[in-house]
């Protein structure tokens, strides 16, 4: 089952600068259940050892995906990849996984995230639902809009972008799966306080 709280890594925005596994430990500790390794600027070298880094947090359960990288994912065990529309297509990114990887993509529209679910993707993430500083002078488009995009989609959703915590319930209600977030649990003073406030509510909401 598709976790129903990730944490998105972005750099020193997704951390507010403090270690990575430091951050993901805290994160895991407040109910996070997957991660995305979403770290742009790394050279491969320093994106393995970084993901390596993580390996105490997996050998407890947490699911670790990487952004766009399929040599990365088969050749680390990773649980799978996250893509975009600027990214390998999905039909050959569940090619190179095999059909127990979890391929998730970044969705922007209520039509794309339908033709990705169709391709095969097993979720998707809807965004931005709030303004975020990871898309200076994109407009949140609001609950009202992801409730529009979530009709008849047939894989779970994510809701992304500056979203908090007391946003959980209202997005529940549009019909998501879950919450995807950066900044808001990476680079909250308190990470696992952050995690868990965004976990209680999915937890009410369970079904």
């Amino acid at each position: 089952m598709i976790p129903r709280l990730f944490y998105i890594t972005d750099g020193e925005r997704g951390t507010a600068g403090r270690p990575l596994a430091q951050v993901v430990e805290r994160a895991f500790e407040g109910g996070v259940e997957a991660v995305v390794v979403r770290e742009r600027s790394l050279e491969t070298g320093a994106l393995v050892r970084l993901i390596d880094s993580l390996d105490a947090s997996r050998q407890r359960g947490l699911r670790v995906l990487v952004s766009r990288r399929l040599d990365l994912a088969r050749a680390l065990g990773l649980d799978g990849v996250h893509l975009a529309a600027d990214a390998v297509d999905v039909a050959t990114a569940r090619g190179w996984l095999g059909a127990d990887a979890w391929i998730g993509y970044s969705a922007h529209s209520g039509p794309e995230a339908q033709r990705v679910a169709a391709r095969g993707a097993d979720y998707v993430t809807l965004s931005p639902i709030r303004a975020t500083s990871s898309k200076p002078g994109a407009c949140g488009r609001g609950t009202g809009w992801l409730r529009e995009s979530l009709a008849g989609l047939p894989i779970p959703a994510l809701a992304l972008g500056g979203v908090a915590a007391g946003d959980t319930d209202e997005i529940l209600r549009a019909g998501a799966w879950g919450v995807a977030a950066v900044s808001a649990i990476g680079a909250a003073p308190d990470v696992a306080a952050a995690a868990s406030a965004f976990r209680k509510v999915l937890w009410e909401n369970r079904s």
